[in-house]
């Protein structure tokens, strides 16, 4: 074959694309372990969107907008079952395993400076920026999800998925319980949550009076 003939062949690239960052992952907890945008055995997760909220409303204006978003065929707002958490997310109706939520939304910082924050990640799992939801006029209504006191209170989990932020079921939520998810030992720290309670399994008595009865002591 002459050198001729090999110009007239048809190139072929070699070039490889990238792998998935981190954050292109989404854990199935059925299958426990990781799977590319969702599970083929289980699929995908239920994604509830917020409520949209229109730029004028028939609300007052001390009714902030992140409130307005929540979707209220599945969720509510109502005061936490945490002595002075102020307000708390309970839900609506039966939620299944495997909700999502989100993202969760607030102004784009580079600090921690409210309790609201989440920390984002770029693909080489460094940190790029903060997303902080203190301002209720812009944020949504994730902002309201309070942090689980005991392992046995969570219902939530939080993960990043393509650059934002999400919280995920990861029971069943019986109707009128409240949303809890873990922010993490850092900030469970600061809301005076003792970790090493937090793992630890709660207490069981059975009595006996003709029949066994089961008392849970929260420790």
């Amino acid at each position: 074959m002459s050198k001729f003939n090999l110009r007239n062949k048809k190139r072929v690239s070699y070039y490889e694309p990238d792998e998935p960052g981190p954050d292109e992952y989404i854990y199935c907890t059925d299958c426990g372990d990781y799977v590319y945008e969702y599970c083929s055995i289980h699929g995908p997760l239920l994604v509830i969107p917020d409520t949209k909220v229109p730029s004028k409303t028939n609300f007052p204006s001390y009714v902030p907008r992140a409130a307005l978003t929540i979707p209220n065929v599945f969720l509510h707002l109502a005061p936490s079952t945490i002595l002075g958490a102020g307000l708390g997310v309970f839900t609506t109706l039966t939620l299944p395993n495997n909700v999502q939520f989100g993202p969760y939304r607030g102004l784009i910082t580079q600090d921690a400076n409210s309790d609201y924050c989440w920390q984002i990640y770029d693909k080489n799992n460094k940190p790029t920026h903060m997303v902080d939801a203190s301002d209720a006029n812009n944020s949504n209504w994730m902002r309201y999800v309070n942090c689980s006191r005991y392992w046995y209170e969570q219902n939530l989990v939080a993960y990043q998925y393509q650059g934002q932020l999400y919280y995920r079921t990861t029971k069943i939520i019986p109707r009128f319980t409240e949303l809890m998810v873990f922010y993490g030992s850092e900030f469970a720290n600061r809301l005076g949550i003792d970790i090493r309670l937090y793992n630890k399994p709660p207490r069981f008595y059975i009595h006996d009076e003709g029949m066994f009865n089961i008392c849970v002591v929260f420790l």
